[in-house]
């Protein structure tokens, strides 16, 4: 079995991030074309093209030496050229208003920018569902694998095996939805029915009070401890439908993950940046092909809602500026379009330094 290094790391930060790259980017093209919007430039890859072609709609595809990211170049759109150099326009782009991004209906741009985070998410979804489909599901069921001595389980009961069917008259589908009410019910009665040898027993207890340094509050313990997943093979009407509550569920503790870290209050061993992708990415390569493509789906999923997010640069940038367009019926004018972006960028890079730096403590 190989040992995760420096070369593996990237290795398996490239097999991840520049296939999301892709897909984000084919999202826009795939719209920009359906939306008549010429598509003149599709690249995986910064710097020096290293070969390419024309397709039928005359967009040059090209692979460039540097693979981190990507881009797709729309006709008339404002971006920054290769070299860095300000912003540009081609004048008789300006003329010729047919295929032009800039000239294109309020609903297509938005469709054409929606298209990038879209795929991502859609991607990741669908990379789940193939390997519930192929591989399994694990499921972690409410089933007792061990009791702690003294605890409020061991004294009201509980033994090994029992499967928990409800608390308090709400149904209990999985150890982890056990898990999180109790936690939210420190030192409160809670009515627990299980199934103990096909035979169904009522038992009350109240969970202690256990002070989290995570989350800086009291939460319940019970004191039983979960057996060990089980891997469910799904046929692929129910691995798209777990895919697709999965990717949901992503999507909530996402959400949760922002209003953490909005109020300050997120763990530095939650945040993972270039450093810690690449780090978990060569695990994963280890870990063999399934969880390499678990951790594809995971970070597909939060490209595409970190690209959401109302910051100018990202595309959610964009759609808040086609909704305040919407609104006020005009678009805001390029000088205070470019500013925002300007400033969405500087936005970005310290986010970087500061997740960049935050790897280092953790990983070097």
């Amino acid at each position: 079995m190989f040992e995760n290094s420096f070369l593996l790391s990237l290795l398996g930060f490239l097999l991840v991030l520049t296939p999301l790259v892709f897909v984000h980017e084919l999202g826009h093209y795939i719209a920009a074309v359906k939306n008549k919007v010429k598509v003149e430039v599709f690249s995986v890859g910064f710097g020096k093209e290293l070969f390419g072609f024309n397709d039928k709609n005359n967009t040059r595809w090209k692979f460039c030496i540097l693979p981190f990211g990507g881009y797709v170049k729309m006709k008339g759109e404002l971006i920054v050229n290769e070299k860095n150099s300000s912003r540009k326009t081609n004048p008789l782009q300006l003329k010729d208003k047919s295929g032009n991004f800039n000239h294109a209906s309020l609903f297509s741009r938005f469709v054409i920018v929606f298209a990038g985070p879209l795929a991502n998410i859609v991607f990741g979804m669908l990379l789940i569902s193939l390997l519930y489909s192929f591989q399994g599901r694990l499921v972690n069921l409410p089933v007792v694998g061990e009791t702690i001595d003294n605890s409020p389980a061991f004294n009201a009961g509980i033994v090994k095996n029992d499967l928990i069917l409800k608390i308090n008259n709400e149904n209990i589908d999985n150890f982890y939805q056990l898990k999180n009410i109790v936690e939210n019910n420190p030192n409160k009665l809670l009515r627990v029915q299980v199934l103990r040898n096909k035979n169904i027993v009522d038992i009350e207890l109240v969970p202690n009070s256990m002070f989290n340094k995570l989350t800086k509050k009291n939460v319940g313990r019970i004191g039983i401890i979960a057996k060990k997943p089980e891997l469910m093979k799904l046929n692929i009407f129910y691995s798209f439908y777990y895919g697709c509550i999965d990717t949901f569920n992503m999507t909530i503790e996402w959400v949760k993950g922002l209003h953490k870290l909005i109020n300050f209050n997120l763990n530095s061993n939650e945040v993972a940046g270039p450093i810690g992708i690449a780090k978990i990415s060569g695990d994963a390569l280890v870990g063999g092909i399934s969880s390499l493509i678990f951790l594809m789906a995971i970070i597909s999923i939060n490209l595409g809602l970190i690209n959401l997010l109302p910051i100018p640069a990202l595309d959610g940038g964009y759609i808040t500026l086609y909704v305040l367009e919407l609104i006020f019926g005009k678009p805001l004018p390029e000088k205070y379009q470019v500013k925002l972006i300007q400033l969405g960028i500087f936005l970005l890079i310290s986010l970087m330094i500061l997740v960049t730096f935050l790897d280092l403590k953790k990983y070097v």
